[in-house]
Parts: C-alpha cells; sequence; structure tokens
C-alpha cells in the first residue's frame, strides 16, 4: 500500500485532478483488456465463440474497448489543451534541446525531471499516439466484423499488432514512472 501512497502523492502534485482520474481510469480499463483479451475466441464462420466464458470475455473487451475510446478521446483532448501538441512531440518542431539535456543527465546515471518538451513528455506523447491507434484499430475490427467484410481478419491482426505497442508502453511507462516516483520519494525525504 505504501507505493499506492506514493503514486497517488506523486500524481496529486502533478496532475490536474481531470488529468489525474483519466489517466488511471484509462490505465486501469487498458489492463483489463490486456487480461479479457486471452478469453476471446471466435468460430471459423467469424461468429463469437458460445463457450460462456469465452462469449463473456469477447463481448467484455469489445464493450470496454468502445468506452475506452470516449474517454481517451477526452484525454487527448484536455492533455493537449493543457500543453498543446508541440511539448508531447518537440523534435516534429526541431526542438530537441530539453530532450538532448535529459539523454545527458541520463549518461551521468541521473533520472531527469519531466520537463516541458523533454523526453518524459515525448514519450507521454508516443503513449498517447500507441492508444488512439489501437483503440482505431479495433474500433476498425469490430465494425468490419459486424459489417462482415472479408477484410475483418486482417484488420484484426493489424488491432492485434498495435496491442503489442500498447503492452509495451504501460510497462515501460509504469516501471520508469514507478522508478522515477520511487527516487522522487526518497528525494524529498533527504531534504
Amino acid at each position: 500500500m505504501q507505493i499506492f501512497k506514493l503514486v497517488m502523492e506523486y500524481l496529486r502534485e502533478r496532475q490536474t485532478p481531470l488529468v489525474r482520474y483519466l489517466h488511471i481510469t484509462i490505465l486501469i480499463l487498458v489492463l483489463s483488456q490486456i487480461i479479457v483479451s486471452n478469453f476471446i475466441e471466435f468460430e471459423d464462420s467469424g461468429a463469437i465463440s458460445t463457450h460462456s466464458l469465452s462469449f463473456f470475455g469477447t463481448w467484455l473487451h469489445i464493450i470496454t474497448g468502445l468506452f475506452i475510446f470516449p474517454l481517451a478521446l477526452i484525454f487527448l483532448v484536455v492533455e493537449l489543451k493543457l500543453h498543446g501538441i508541440k511539448y508531447f512531440f518537440p523534435y516534429l518542431y526541431g526542438d530537441v534541446s530539453q530532450i538532448k539535456n535529459d539523454i545527458q543527465q541520463l549518461k551521468k546515471l541521473q533520472l531527469p525531471e519531466p520537463n516541458a518538451y523533454g523526453m518524459a513528455a515525448a514519450v507521454q506523447g508516443l503513449g498517447l499516439g500507441a492508444l488512439l491507434l489501437v483503440l482505431l484499430s479495433g474500433l476498425s475490427w469490430f465494425l468490419s466484423w459486424y459489417m462482415d467484410l472479408s477484410w475483418s481478419d486482417n484488420v484484426k491482426e493489424a488491432h492485434e499488432f498495435l496491442t503489442g505497442l500498447i503492452v509495451a508502453y504501460v510497462v515501460g511507462h509504469g516501471a520508469m514512472g514507478i522508478m522515477h516516483i520511487f527516487l522522487h520519494s526518497k528525494l524529498q525525504k533527504s531534504r
């Protein structure tokens, strides 16, 4: 419970209540999607499996995905209104000075503070992009499956591939976030 308390204190310091609630809600829903995806099953005909666990798991995955979609769009709009697109993608504007500073700190085995236009913001931007890609591919797959289009299996495969981006992001971002919070907490105690 101590780690949960540290995480919540850190998020309260750094995020508005709306961003914090959206962040946590989306994280929980994405984690549930990753777990539930193990129970998705379709018949050769393309119909959802009638096996009760697979039937329930498949529909839970679809409904939760449809629910995450508007939440993620709200999250994206709120973040872009708070920070602007350059904050998350400074390299697209040719501004890599803060990222270079962050890399220099990492070379000295120091964890850089999250700064505007820095590495942490760029990683967050990649996460927002990955989330949007997965949600758009999932929605595209659902619609193509529902309309019984011949290429729905291809869209499903693309969705499954892109889901790997989210899994990697959740693991990497989560681990780095917890490490950063732990080091920040340790630094605060030493002051």
